[in-house]
């Protein structure tokens, strides 16, 4: 074996020596406890702050989307005319 793989080796085995940790049985039954799913309950007035927050939501996106489709619809008749001017301007006639 060559110096490289010799490194390889050692570096691989490094970590056999070490030993895992003894935990606490105090420590695991308190982990133990912490991560079961615990059930969660909305009170009333939290769904109902939900569904106004929803509502809120989607009112501004109505909004904002007939409000750009407004200034769209405005923008593309403005770029027709430019455009008519532009050929118009351009064409040529001899």
């Amino acid at each position: 074996m060559n110096t490289k793989e010799n490194w390889i080796e050692e570096t691989l085995n490094a970590l056999d020596p070490i030993q895992r940790a003894e935990v606490p049985m105090s420590l695991s039954a308190s982990l133990v406890n912490n991560l079961k799913p615990k059930e969660i309950r909305l009170g009333s007035f939290q769904k109902w702050t939900i569904a106004a927050s929803i509502i809120v939501l989607l009112g501004i996106n109505l909004i904002s989307l007939t409000h750009y489709s407004k200034n769209s619809k405005t923008k593309s008749s403005l770029n027709n005319e430019r455009n008519i001017i532009y050929k118009e301007y351009f064409s040529i006639d001899y």
